[in-house]
């Protein structure tokens, strides 16, 4: 049996306590996993604790600040930007004290910040949070963007959707690639993602809602057509040309539309594709490089690093169940 006690408090968000709900609250020991005693805690529980939405919603919680005492992990669940109270902070102590995983999603880093386990410590959370975080607590080295870090003892996951990321590397770790695999299949979520990766997209693929509305399709024809040419030359020039505008008109309506300049879109593109090939093919990095318009494997790995935050390699290994 396998212990996660998840702390839950007043204005909790009921996305990532759902994920850790579907991640370790079900039954799936017909599929091979081991049985998991799933704990939903609270300062004074069992009791109902009111989620931050409006209107609220309750969750009911299975059993008070006890409950982490013993666990194999304990969650510090998303919540309204708090650093806790002191008897939770004591029970996160004496669970970590006692050899528990420790992990926070979103928010709650500020929690585990506040209990000291954080110290001299890297450590996520959602990006709107990250310049709180880092002048809050001047020992905790605020890693900007990641999805989640893992430091050993400790797990601090980003923001929202990156909790299934934060979740999911935690069964991978502690029960293995293909526990995590079967759970991930079972949610129906992509691959699962190194925590390096950046928590959002900053060069989206598509002219904005914005820019169709201004009932602009050329940029947007153009973005598919370099898409699907990403191995070819895509220099600022063939772009202006495809677009039927000046260099200077079609930088200026890719940062009013799309957010950045033509030629980082590109580098974000390649590297996506990339990542593709990487996930579901056994092509060479020469090859992938290539294929997505590198002229060697080293300017792949350079462009990579920079907006995965790891290797191609790396990537493959965590990425490529085939591998």
């Amino acid at each position: 049996m396998w212990t996660v006690a998840v702390l839950i408090r007043e204005g909790i968000s009921l996305f990532e306590f759902g994920v850790t709900a579907e991640v370790f609250g079900i039954d799936r020991s017909e599929a091979g996993l081991p049985l998991v005693d799933y704990r939903v805690c609270s300062d004074g529980g069992p009791g109902r604790v009111e989620s931050k939405h409006r209107p609220s919603v309750c969750v009911e919680s299975t059993h008070g600040l006890e409950g982490l005492a013993d666990a194999d992990v304990v969650i510090v669940s998303a919540t309204l930007p708090s650093t806790g109270n002191s008897a939770e902070h004591r029970a996160i102590r004496e669970a970590h004290a006692n050899g528990a995983l420790v992990v926070s999603l979103c928010s709650g880093a500020f929690i585990l910040a506040e209990t000291g386990v954080l110290d001299g410590l890297s450590a996520s959370t959602h990006w709107l949070f990250e310049d709180e975080l880092a002048r809050r607590f001047p020992l905790v080295d605020v890693v900007s963007a990641n999805l989640f870090t893992d430091t050993g003892r400790v797990v601090t996951g980003a923001g929202t959707a990156a909790a299934i990321d934060t979740c999911l590397h935690v069964v991978r770790r502690e029960l293995g690639a293909a526990a995590a695999s079967t759970i991930a299949k079972r949610m129906v979520t992509a691959p699962l993602r190194h925590g390096g990766q950046q928590q959002f997209v900053d060069w989206p693929s598509r002219v904005d809602a914005a820019g169709a509305d201004r009932g602009d399709t050329g940029l947007a024809e153009t973005l598919d057509w370099a898409k699907a040419r990403l191995g070819t030359n895509l220099d600022l020039a063939a772009l202006a040309e495809r677009s039927a505008l000046s260099t200077r008109q079609l930088t200026r309506r890719f940062i009013a539309q799309v957010g950045t300049t033509p030629l980082k879109w590109v580098t974000h593109q390649r590297v996506q594709r990339a990542q593709e090939l990487l996930e579901n093919t056994d092509l060479s990095i020469d090859q992938i490089g290539h294929d997505v318009g590198y002229a060697s494997a080293t300017q792949l790995r350079e462009h990579f690093r920079a907006l995965v935050g790891t290797t191609p390699s790396a990537y493959r290994q965590s990425f490529n169940l085939g591998a």
